[in-house]
């Protein structure tokens, strides 16, 4: 278990933190945070990897180099709104339990940027992730996913192993919007998500028995 110490130390910079207001988005670090607490105190699970960036400051000269930009449109005010309180997320947790784990102990936590695909595919399938990448990375070259279908332009959001596989943006530059796609087996399978932003990143945190369980099984 993460001792309380580390937690305020992690989310420091979310101690007082809110998205844009009256957007969907405006309390999300609080309930983020709500949810690292509730896996952190499950006896079950062990918490491996946790770091969060700190906040962006929407509409500075920075966000509007890196990110709005190489994008060609002013971003999605709920992306933004996220942004706002995390410039990134790592996290990634074990199930005690999982057959692997029963005669070798999983790692002990550790602060560790586990951002990309490498850092997930080391795991074997052993450990459940919510891996977001930085918003000034987003709409860089070495960003776009790989080998995607022609007709696309897409970029990794959040590499996990759960709930809609790799979760990328479409960047529609004639609708001037991002859209939201969601990848399988490395973007071998894309589909266009039926769900907004706010919804989708709600999903990755409810709490509830399949979050702990999937990261017992293979």
């Amino acid at each position: 278990m993460i001792t309380e110490k580390n937690l305020q130390t992690i989310f420091a910079e979310q101690q007082n933190i809110k998205g844009i207001p009256g957007t969907k988005m405006e309390n999300f670090a609080n309930d983020f945070k709500s949810f690292v607490y509730q896996l952190n105190s499950h006896k079950d699970v062990i918490i491996t990897h946790l770091l969060v960036g700190f906040p962006y400051n929407i509409g500075d000269k920075g966000w509007q180099k890196y990110v709005e930009k190489p994008l060609g449109f002013e971003m999605d005010i709920e992306i933004s709104s996220f942004y706002s309180q995390f410039s990134d997320i790592c996290l990634r947790w074990v199930n005690k339990n999982h057959p692997k784990h029963i005669a070798q102990k999983p790692k002990t936590f550790k602060l560790y940027d586990c951002t990309t695909k490498i850092d997930v595919d080391d795991d074997s399938g052993t450990a459940k992730n919510i891996l977001i990448k930085t918003g000034t990375q987003l709409f860089d070259k070495k960003n776009e996913v790989k080998a995607q279908p022609e007709g696309y332009n897409l970029y990794y959001f959040n590499y996990s192993h759960f709930f809609s596989g790799q979760l990328a943006f479409n960047v529609n530059k004639e609708k001037k919007k991002i859209e939201l796609y969601a990848g399988d087996d490395y973007f071998a399978d894309v589909r266009k998500l039926d769900i907004d932003f706010p919804t989708y990143m709600y999903k990755i945190i409810e709490f509830d028995n399949d979050i702990v369980n999937d990261a017992s099984k293979e």
